[in-house]
């Protein structure tokens, strides 16, 4: 199985206490958008530093730590204009997802047909689910075999596109959502690994830099080629899937499964090139 370690911590206060100081405060870039920390936050558990708007949309999904998963307290400290001047962001309640308003029993004359579709909706979530898990572990065997998404010209006729620069990537919200859905399923081909924090870890990345840049998949490799044996895993992701998805005409991932040619990898180059990916070969779709 292929297995990921959590990050290690960045940086640390002088206490548990955080005491801000901005005497020597030096330049940081917030790990969740990988940008110049825009009004310092400090999580005061652990310290760890964000952006203060990253931090609280991080927040309004969950409550550890993007860094290093410890519990989140009921504020966040920020404004940090010295040791002893800051202010506290006090964070509302997490709401619990799927809870429904109580309603009137119904009439034992309907129970019937509700209960028929209730069975029915359970049958539903039940395929979904099944067939998202039957997806994940092809996704796995990909990655296990060495296996990568075959190149498909950008043309009318295949509809896929050039791959999107940081900026046009940034700009499309059809785009950056389709790739989330994308890298939801992705990432939990990796065990232990945050799916929602690398999710949006990725996602910052690809709006400031090319994913296939060496920096970038240095990034990505501190986290997706932990345990894997010197496999390149994260220049496999970035390199053959995401850049794949990215720009196929397709948003169904089934349908993109369905789609989507794999080939090994020809070792015998030293250098990426499309052109070397050879006997193709179609992975069993579920």
């Amino acid at each position: 199985m292929i297995s990921a370690s959590p990050p290690r911590k960045r940086i640390k206060l002088e206490s548990r206490s955080p005491q801000p100081d901005t005497n020597d405060e030096e330049e940081y870039n917030c790990s969740i958008c990988l940008q110049p920390l825009v009004d310092r936050t400090v999580i005061p558990t652990c310290s760890h530093e964000f952006c203060f708007d990253c931090l609280v949309v991080w927040t309004d999904q969950s409550r550890k730590c993007p860094l290093c998963a410890q519990t989140i307290s009921e504020y966040l400290i920020h404004r940090i204009r010295s040791r002893y001047d800051y202010q506290k962001h006090y964070l509302a309640p997490l709401s619990k997802p799927g809870l429904l308003p109580l309603r009137a029993a119904p009439q034992r004359e309907h129970e019937g047909p509700r209960r028929q579709r209730r069975r029915d909706w359970g049958r539903r979530d039940q395929d979904e689910a099944d067939k998202l898990e039957r997806s994940i572990e092809t996704r796995r065997w990909v990655y296990e075999h060495g296996l990568y998404a075959k190149h498909v010209a950008s043309n009318g006729y295949t509809k896929y596109r050039p791959y999107p620069t940081p900026a046009q990537f940034s700009a499309s919200q059809e785009m950056v959502s389709k790739t989330t859905m994308f890298l939801r399923r992705e990432l939990r081909v990796w065990d232990d690994l945050d799916v929602e924090f690398f999710t949006m870890f990725t996602i910052s990345l690809m709006k400031s830099i090319d994913i296939r840049s060496e920096s970038a998949v240095k990034l990505l490799a501190e986290f997706l080629d932990m345990d894997t044996g010197g496999r390149t895993m994260a220049e496999h992701f970035a390199h053959a899937e995401v850049y794949s998805y990215v720009r196929s005409p397709f948003k169904d991932l089934f349908v993109y499964d369905s789609a989507v040619q794999v080939s090994e990898y020809n070792t015998a180059h030293s250098s990426w090139t499309y052109n070397c990916l050879t006997s193709m070969t179609r992975l069993p779709i579920y």
